[in-house]
């Protein structure tokens, strides 16, 4: 049987870092020990304020998540607040108040 490697290694599989990584020096940050900030005003009120996922909200309204995007791009749905560098998220009351005004915009039977 020949050598079908000729001479080269047969660790093809894993590639190793033989080189140097620079070190990081650690920063001494004591997270116990930071300054008590008050939320803002609009937080202490007596409702809290809950922001909802996209799950929470696709659950509340039926729509899917294309027609969520496509109504806020129009303009009929409310606009995302951005909670994270990946994350974002809907104010309930303001999803609350959409669904509210979408109900009493159906039509009512005559009496």
């Amino acid at each position: 049987m020949a050598n079908t490697n000729s001479g080269r290694n047969n660790s093809n599989s894993l590639i190793s870092y033989h080189g140097h990584l620079p070190q990081v020096a650690a920063q001494n940050v004591d997270y116990d020990r930071r300054p008590a900030v008050a939320p803002p005003a609009s937080c202490q009120s007596q409702n809290p304020i809950h922001i909802l996922r996209l799950p929470e909200v696709l659950a509340r309204i039926g729509l899917c998540r294309a027609s969520i995007y496509d109504h806020m791009t129009r303009g009929l749905f409310p606009k995302q607040i951005i909670i994270g560098s990946r994350a974002v998220g809907w104010l309930e009351h303001e999803v609350d108040a959409w669904f509210a005004l979408r109900m009493s915009a159906r039509k009512q039977p005559p009496s």
